[in-house]
Parts: C-alpha cells; sequence; structure tokens
C-alpha cells in the first residue's frame, strides 16, 4: 500500500483579522496535538458529534456492547446453507468462497492494516436448513426474531456437523444459488439483553452468537464487497443509501456503505475517525469562529497527517471535508479532490445522515460515472452555507494532498 509523505503543512489557526506573519508562526508551533482516539467516547476533539438514534448513526460514541470492534483480525466462519425445496448442488468451496474471499484485501486497504477477515470455511459441504426457504419470510424490513431463527437454524446445523462455533468471532452465512426465495443480504446484530446462544457439540458449551451476514442472491450481483458493507453494520455504520426515493441520492458509490458498486467506495473519512483507524490528531477541528488552513492528505492512504477538515454546526451536524485519490480501493474512481459532505448523527440509517454537496462547477460524468461520482472540488473553488456560517475554500491540490481554508463565523 501506498505511504503517505514524511512531511505534512500543519493546520494553522487564523482569527478573522489580519495578523503578523511573525505571530502566524508563533501560532503554528504553539498548536498542541489532541489526545489519540480510539473506539465508544474516547475521542476528546469537540467536533466529535453524538449519535442519537439508540442504534447504527454516525456518531463517534458507538455502543460496542452491542456492535464489535473495528481493529484486528476477525475470525468468521463461512457457513453454507442449502434447504428442503433448494438443494446445493456444487462444491461450496469453489463458487460460492471465491465470490466473497475478496473482502478481506478490501477490509485491509481499507482500514490500512488495522483490519482483517480470517474467513474460514470449517464444514466444506453444505448445513440443511430445516425449513424451506420459503418459510423465513425473507422480506426486506423484517424483523430480528425472523432473522434470528435463521441464524439460529443455521449455526445449530454447522455445530451439529462438527463446526466449533467458539471459534469464531461473526459467522458469513451462505445460501445456494437455488434458493430464489433467499433475495437480499442483511446483516444480523446481537441484543445483549437478550442473549442468542446455541449449544455448540464441540465445547459441550453454550456459545453466544452475536453478529452474522446473511447473505442472498444479490452477492451474485454486488460481488465481495457487499460482505465488506454488512461487515461494517457490525462495526455499528448506517446505511448511506436512500431507503425511499432514489436510491444512490445521498453519497453515490463515495462509501461503500452507499452504492456497494461504487468507483470510489473506500470508507468515508468520518468512518475512519468513528472506527478509530485515525485519531483526533488527524483532525483539524473547528467549532469556534475562526479561520483555518489545513493540507489533507487522501484517505485511501495511511500515515500521519490531517485526514479531516471538520466545521462543527450544532451538537449534531457537521460538514466534513476530506481528501480523495484514485488509489487502493479508490483506484477507479470518476473524480479526485476534495470531497465536502454533511454529517448528521440524528438521522437515521436509509434517510441521509451523510449527504454530499454537489458541486456546480463539477465536471460532466462520463461513462458509467454518475453526477454525484463527479462532486469533488477544485483549487479555487468554494463551498459556503450562509445558514450554518460557514465557508470551505480549496486552495490547493497535487498527487496526494489537498489544502483547504475552512472559515466559521
Amino acid at each position: 500500500m501506498k505511504s503517505s509523505h514524511p512531511w505534512r503543512r500543519p493546520r494553522v489557526a487564523v482569527p478573522v483579522l489580519a495578523m503578523s506573519a511573525a505571530l502566524l508562526a508563533l501560532l503554528a508551533l504553539a498548536i498542541v496535538p489532541a489526545s489519540t482516539a480510539h473506539g465508544s467516547n474516547a475521542s476528546t476533539s469537540a467536533c466529535a458529534l453524538q449519535g442519537t438514534t439508540g442504534y447504527t448513526d454516525e456518531g463517534q460514541n458507538t455502543d460496542y456492547n452491542r456492535f464489535q470492534k473495528p481493529e484486528g483480525t476477525k475470525h468468521v466462519g463461512v457457513i453454507y446453507v442449502d434447504f428442503p425445496d433448494a438443494v446445493g448442488t456444487t462444491t461450496p468451496l469453489d463458487r460460492y468462497y471465491d465470490q466473497i474471499s475478496g473482502a478481506d484485501d478490501w477490509m485491509q486497504k481499507a482500514s490500512n492494516g488495522k483490519v482483517s477477515l480470517d474467513m474460514k470455511a470449517p464444514n466444506g459441504n453444505w448445513v440443511r436448513m430445516p425449513k424451506n426457504s420459503t418459510d423465513y419470510h425473507w422480506e426486506r424490513g423484517f424483523s430480528w426474531d425472523t432473522h434470528r431463527v435463521y441464524v439460529k437454524d443455521a449455526l445449530a446445523g454447522a455445530a451439529d456437523a462438527g463446526v466449533n462455533l467458539a471459534d469464531y468471532d461473526m459467522f458469513y452465512i451462505v445460501p445456494t444459488s437455488t434458493a430464489a426465495a433467499i433475495t437480499h443480504t442483511p446483516t444480523w446484530v446481537q441484543n445483549p439483553a437478550t442473549p442468542t446462544q446455541i449449544w455448540n457439540k464441540a465445547t459441550n458449551a453454550w456459545v453466544t452468537i452475536k453478529w452474522a451476514v446473511t447473505f442472498g442472491q444479490d452477492m451474485w450481483n454486488w460481488g465481495y464487497k457487499v460482505a465488506d458493507h454488512e461487515t461494517g453494520h457490525t462495526f455499528g455504520l448506517p446505511d448511506l443509501y436512500a431507503f425511499n426515493g432514489e436510491q444512490h441520492q445521498y453519497v453515490g458509490g463515495w462509501d461503500v456503505m452507499g452504492k456497494v458498486s461504487g468507483h470510489a467506495p473506500q470508507f468515508l473519512g468520518w468512518h475512519a475517525w468513528k472506527f478509530g483507524w485515525i485519531n483526533d490528531n488527524q483532525v483539524s477541528c473547528l467549532d469556534t469562529n475562526d479561520k483555518y488552513s489545513t493540507t489533507l492528505n487522501g484517505v485511501e492512504h495511511g500515515g500521519d497527517g490531517y485526514k479531516l477538515a471538520v466545521i462543527k454546526t450544532s451538537d449534531t451536524t457537521a460538514y466534513v471535508a476530506e481528501s480523495r485519490k484514485a488509489a487502493n480501493n479508490d483506484s477507479d474512481a470518476c473524480a479526485t479532490g476534495v470531497l465536502i459532505y454533511k454529517v448528521d448523527t440524528s438521522v437515521e440509517s436509509g434517510s441521509g445522515p451523510v449527504r454530499v454537496v454537489s458541486n456546480p462547477k463539477a465536471a460532466a460524468p462520463t461513462g458509467n460515472c454518475t453526477a454525484l461520482d463527479m462532486q469533488t472540488w477544485q483549487p479555487g473553488q468554494t463551498f459556503q452555507d450562509d445558514n450554518a456560517r460557514i465557508r470551505i475554500h480549496v486552495n490547493t491540490s497535487d498527487s496526494d494532498n489537498d489544502t483547504v481554508w475552512t472559515y466559521k463565523w
């Protein structure tokens, strides 16, 4: 993976009134980095917004009693299931495993090596479900309890087949392609208040099941990145596509939590901060009336330096600027430059908790790129929200970095 440059231009705080160059230099030297953030409630930045929805949202305060921490190696048990009315006819380890195995490489690149998915298929054959596929009521919006029945049946069958469920942090449950009734791919997340337990024959003990991705036939359309999208839910992320109206109206393909097959699906820098993959030192925070210059390194790259310029506009809202480059998971990006978006941690999953700001001067889309895929900002261009009393101006750009001025008045 490409590393960032070893040098970074420091963020400089500049008041609205002019100052001498000497005083600017002193202020730059006086900036003291904030403490490192990781995990729930760990950020000390004034721009770290708290979630209010009680479940998946864009807040920094992820409930890691319910969700899993996005760090280290995740041991994933891949369980293949078929049904009395939809019998598996091919060997899973060939076609099926290959369809999702690329998720690990993508996640390692996305996290700059901080998370890996160690996927193992402990049972090389089908686990027969006790009900017909049509009896699992596989409808969008089905209840948590209905979903749990499916998860329990699959993993109880795996345990009966000799799989040691205790070896795994989470499970990928993959149905035979003949099960047309199992259409879409939802994620099942535990409710700690009512633990889901399965008798594990390998250890003669109960095992608590916490997280499972239950694949549907759409996996053949989306490919392995659907596994990364759904694993993002186990980390506490909401959906960034729209549940109603035009599906990709909010972020398009700028994050895998939006359009899975998007041209630039790298997790937003805001998500990297929420996950602890970047820390408070890498976030240029403007929460009072002031003016900052920040050189942002592309979110696709690892290393030190600023990744986000954030202007806090309320207890639950902020504007964010980040640098996007055609590298690593974004190598197929339709446009590069500064991506500007608004975060609202009070907005629920599927209703636009993140919305990319459109640039009226963006280039026209070509090929199979959409208009939203083109919405980056270039040197000399300025976004301003008069109601929020903020401004973001792109000053310079190169192959790895973009420098922005952020204003709040």
